[in-house]
């Protein structure tokens, strides 16, 4: 039986072997050095530790990559912990664990001079100055909040107590897209680079409020859908309001399936000779990016601006590759079209105007 000393001591060997070899091209021999340097640890996980060893692999050999990424691992935790403290108040963290995803996402925005934020979802105000806090003084936050004395609306009338902090608040419903357009959209043309839907939290609302507002989400913004859990309910309650969903449930009563279909939006350029023109609703051509993470899903806008080859994100697809079958998409993309107009009357029930 060899002890862990010696083992730990062959495993290093064989690593430094290995690490010339790779120097000369032998790529194989750059998995032989990660893969021994994980069994030589006397408490290696090898279920786990295999991960690191494909990580090894795709990495370059300089002595100082490890270091890097040490480095960078310990910065994203840092972030982590960042937003963790800032907004411990608020169930974002002790309840659902967001850190975890904004932590990660959210400090690309600190430091921007005119950085702007609107929540959706006020209560108390704790998240509005948790996101003063976060991004600094200067930030403008915009909360849209249920209640006001017209709307008859299923809150109480909550308030932030701050005094001349910069934090405004809209009264109006998510669901209501005319209200929105009016009051929240008119109010802030130049929009914002940050959204947060932290509403109702009724699948249909999360749609409604997305297609409406979308358009005023910057260039490089993001927009963020909180607690989608609610669309695996086939029959939920949230905040007064009973709803329908589930997991088999047609776009767009479940949120999370009428977001799959904007991925469709996305890659347009490559579905036959009209994909240039499908669109599914206003704006949906400057969506870049679509994911979803625990209990979040999230869109990016495109950025503005040229590569190091002088062009925009527009510029792309060139010449996309078209295999046998390329015009019959056309047909698809027809029924396609149709099929989501017809599931957007689903909406219509969900829809406020007052």
């Amino acid at each position: 039986m060899v002890s862990p000393r010696r083992n730990n001591e062959r495993g290093r060997v064989l690593g430094v072997g290995a690490v010339v070899v790779i120097s000369t091209g032998a790529f194989i021999l750059g998995y032989i050095f990660a893969v021994n340097s994980i069994l030589s640890s006397p408490n290696a996980d090898t279920t786990s530790s295999f991960s690191t060893a494909g990580a090894f692999i795709s990495a370059s050999s300089s002595p100082n990559n490890n270091a890097d990424t040490a480095s960078e691992r310990a910065e994203m935790m840092r972030n982590i912990n960042d937003f963790q403290q800032s907004f411990h108040k608020t169930d974002k963290t002790f309840m659902h664990g967001y850190h975890w995803f904004y932590g990660r996402h959210l400090p690309y925005y600190k430091g921007k001079e005119d950085l702007a934020i609107l929540e959706i979802g006020s209560r108390r105000g704790d998240s509005a100055l948790a996101w003063k806090e976060y991004f600094g003084s200067n930030t403008r936050i915009d909360m849209i909040t249920y209640g006001g004395s017209n709307d008859h609306l299923k809150f109480d009338n909550p308030t932030v107590d701050c005094k001349n902090c910069g934090i405004h608040t809209f009264y109006c419903d998510q669901s209501d897209a005319e209200k929105l357009e009016k009051d929240v959209i008119a109010a802030r043309p130049d929009g914002w680079d940050i959204v947060i839907d932290d509403g109702s939290h009724v699948p249909a609302h999360n749609v409604i409020s997305f297609e409406v507002l979308w358009k005023n989400v910057r260039p490089g913004g993001i927009y963020v859908v909180e607690d989608i859990e609610t669309s695996y309910y086939p029959k939920g309650e949230v905040y007064g309001y009973n709803y329908e969903a589930g997991i088999l449930a047609a776009s767009p009563l479940n949120a999370l399936s009428r977001f799959r279909q904007y991925v469709d939006v996305i890659n347009r350029e490559y579905m036959g000779p009209s994909g240039h023109k499908f669109s599914l609703f206003d704006g949906d051509d400057t969506i870049m990016e679509i994911g979803f993470a625990r209990n979040i899903m999230f869109v990016r806008k495109a950025l503005k601006g040229a590569d190091s080859d002088g062009k925009s994100y527009d510029y792309y697809p060139k010449n996309p590759w078209k295999l046998p079958g390329h015009n019959l998409i056309t047909n698809t993309l027809e029924e396609a079209l149709e099929n989501f107009r017809e599931q957007s009357k689903l909406l219509d029930k969900w829809r406020r105007s007052t």
